[in-house]
């Protein structure tokens, strides 16, 4: 199947944002040779301060093998955002966070809604259910059944799925250097075959409720 493209808009109270979507049909086993929890733990533990602090956070969180072991189907969702739309916003660390904002919200409330009928949901990074997460409190997770994991907390190079999937490729900030655009990434686990006619509509019904 062919990746599925859509361009949809954000309306914020300085700006109308343009943004695009793109969807990829997988299974999961295309993704093994991408994961290496090891690498990515310690890249957590040196470098993310939810490290021991979240229940989807290394070292609790699964391996992609065995997390995805119960589905047949990934559809990986790659949403981007033009950073040149926020001449409103001066300082640059705080546009890519503005735009990370916008295209996070909406990645995970339609994956979220998707995932209630079709299967479960990867997040555009690590759970936000519960605040703070009952795991600084040496709590049992209050939400089991509905936490979600990142792609990188499942061992993960995203960059590398990226390229796989994708023309466009990740672009990353660094200080003095605004990326062309920002972007997130995450995906539905299910045994459902999905068109992209059907994920871009459910998209759109989604968003605009």
């Amino acid at each position: 199947m062919d990746n599925g493209i859509f361009t949809a808009t954000a309306y914020t109270k300085s700006a109308q944002i343009h943004y695009t979507a793109e969807i990829c049909e997988l299974v999961p086993t295309d993704c093994f040779s991408l994961e290496n929890k090891e690498i990515f733990r310690k890249l957590c533990a040196e470098g993310c301060a939810n490290y021991k602090m979240k229940w989807s956070c290394p070292p609790y969180s699964p391996s992609f093998c065995d997390f995805t072991s119960d589905w047949n189907k990934l559809y990986v969702l790659y949403m981007r955002v033009s950073t040149e739309q926020f001449p409103y916003i001066k300082n640059d660390y705080l546009k890519i966070k503005a735009a990370n904002s916008i295209l996070k919200s909406r990645a995970d409330k339609f994956l979220r809604k998707l995932s209630i009928h079709y299967g479960h949901y990867i997040s555009t990074g690590s759970c936000r259910l519960c605040k703070p997460c009952k795991c600084k409190k040496d709590a049992p997770c209050a939400h089991p059944n509905e936490m979600t994991y990142s792609f990188e907390s499942l061992g993960i190079d995203v960059s590398g799925l990226i390229n796989m999937c994708f023309k466009n490729p990740l672009l990353w900030y660094k200080p003095q250097s605004l990326p062309k655009y920002t972007s997130v990434v995450c995906g539905l686990l299910t045994n459902e075959v999905l068109s992209t006619e059907f994920l871009e509509d459910e998209y759109f019904k989604c968003i605009n409720n």
